[in-house]
């Protein structure tokens, strides 16, 4: 029985791990033993999981909640898959930089590997994180290693190709997809009774967002055409109904300012916040229109599952979205470009769709087909499954054509070092945070054999990069009582003699 490991930094919140699920279950049901490696909370999805016996692993974090230790912490990944032992691992990346030093471990204990990604931007070409690692070349070289690579959508593929010189032939293009709930009919007792719950009254044209309350979502561009619209006829008739929290990300968690945005607006009994809901099917179905004018996506399921249920959707014109939409709907212009048209149109569109019920039929008509011609799960995973058989018959479908990509293999040793080093640097900075300054010590000495500068230039770069992890924690490093400590001036007599005996 082949031993399949998903493994994802994810928060486990969004679309993500809804497919995340769907996909391990589904292999369980197919006779494969199955671990789900993840750093998400306990609920039902889960619990399932658990029923059907598929292995949970919690890995303690996520991207959101600790990045400096999804590109670092080799540690707890090597630990991870020497005990699993897996045939091969499905890695399930919210954007390139997802599971960094996971699947370097991987391909340093040799296990082969899978990746599916969620997410890319332009953006991603020009990450760096300051600490001598090219992450370009190293992406690339993850990709280059990989035994298959799925991308959401063409234009996540075009970017990978561009950003990363993956070559297109060896990319699969996978479109995401949704359960059987999100096509079936609405039902109209559902409708009325949820409505009532919400406080909408007749003949109200409820409008549904459904994402995290983060600035990439672009409910800002929502509370602007909210202004506007309260100077229009349509106003009487229009309520919005927020689902999602900012919970889980430390770094973008507007919901508190969302809020207040809303009340010094005037707006609170029009514009609802749900919170996080386990209910999308049937607030879809209470809901007339979905509006979703983000900045970055993937291939997001909330546009899917809107079209599904036969809903029109306004959603903007950036990632895998006009892939998506098609010809049906509206797109609204990229606010990253022309946030201005985003709101104009935002305005233009509820105000010609609140004002006309056959229309709005229509076009959410027109969303449903589309949604049932590309976007059923059963494809999602029957096209899955059989790249990750392809992957396991040993295969390869990343390699072959434009060798030339490929990165030098010395270069390839000194990104290796590179990332070795600052791992253990980091590592040593834990133990230092928890007051263990001989761990420390016995740890910084170990990486003096991969520096890729001198040891002079080796104790700053500890200092700077101690002080950089500490403030990422929101806290300041103790400089003073870090270096006065014994541990610290014996470590550095030990670097000294060494460098003299050298």
């Amino acid at each position: 029985m082949k031993h399949i490991l998903l493994y994802s930094d994810d928060p486990g919140e969004g679309g993500l791990a809804q497919y995340e699920h769907s996909l391990v279950c589904q292999l369980k049901n197919l006779g494969y033993q199955v671990s789900n490696a993840h750093g998400k909370p306990l609920n039902e999805k889960i619990e399932r999981e658990q029923e059907l016996g598929i292995q949970q692993i919690n890995l303690g974090f996520t991207s959101g909640q600790d990045f400096t230790r999804t590109l670092k912490d080799l540690g707890s990944a090597e630990n991870i898959f020497r005990e699993a032992k897996p045939d091969l691992i499905v890695f399930s990346d919210g954007w390139p930089f997802s599971t960094f030093a996971a699947k370097q471990t991987a391909i340093q204990l040799g296990i082969p590997y899978a990746i599916v990604l969620g997410f890319i931007n332009a953006e991603c070409a020009n990450f760096s994180y300051g600490d001598g690692v090219d992450y370009t070349d190293a992406v690339s070289h993850h990709y280059s290693q990989a035994k298959a690579l799925v991308a959401v959508s063409q234009e996540n593929a075009d970017l990978i190709h561009q950003i990363y010189r993956i070559p297109q032939s060896k990319i699969q293009i996978i479109h995401y997809g949704r359960p059987a709930k999100y096509f079936e009919s609405p039902d109209p007792s559902i409708r009325g009774k949820l409505r009532q719950q919400l406080g909408l009254p007749d003949g109200a044209i409820a409008c549904l967002t459904s994402a995290r309350l983060a600035p990439v979502k672009g409910h800002q561009y929502l509370l602007e055409a909210i202004q506007q619209l309260k100077q229009t006829d349509v106003w009487e008739k229009l309520y919005f109904l927020w689902a999602g929290t900012g919970t889980g990300d430390r770094y973008s968690n507007i919901e508190s300012q969302l809020k207040e945005s809303v009340r010094k607006l005037g707006v609170t009994d029009r514009v609802k916040f749900l919170g996080q809901r386990s209910d999308i099917p049937d607030l879809l179905t209470a809901s007339d229109v979905f509006v979703f004018p983000s900045k970055a996506e993937g291939m997001p399921l909330s546009v899917m599952e809107a079209m599904a249920k036969g809903l029109p959707v306004i959603a903007s014109s950036v990632s895998g979205i006009p892939e998506e939409l098609g010809d049906t709907g509206k797109l609204l212009p990229d606010p990253n470009r022309d946030p201005e048209g985003t709101v104009r149109e935002l305005v233009n569109t509820l105000q010609a769709w609140a004002g006309d019920n056959q229309l709005r039929a229509s076009v959410g008509q027109a969303c449903h087909q589309r949604a049932a011609k590309m976007f059923k799960e059963e494809r999602m995973l029957a096209e899955h499954i059989a790249m990750i058989e392809q992957a396991l018959s040993g295969e390869d479908s990343t390699k072959g054509e434009n060798e030339t990509d490929l990165l030098d293999p010395s270069w390839i040793q000194e990104l290796a070092k590179r990332i070795a080093y600052g791992s253990i640097v980091w590592n040593a900075w834990r133990l230092q945070h928890q007051g263990d300054l001989s761990g420390m010590s016995k740890l910084l000495k170990t990486s003096i054999k991969d520096i890729p500068f001198s040891r002079t230039e080796a104790v700053l770069n500890w200092i700077e990069s101690f002080a950089k992890f500490s403030l990422e924690k929101g806290e300041k490093l103790d400089t003073y009582y870090l270096t006065t400590s014994v541990e610290w001036q014996n470590l550095i007599c030990s670097v000294q003699q060494e460098k003299i005996l050298k």
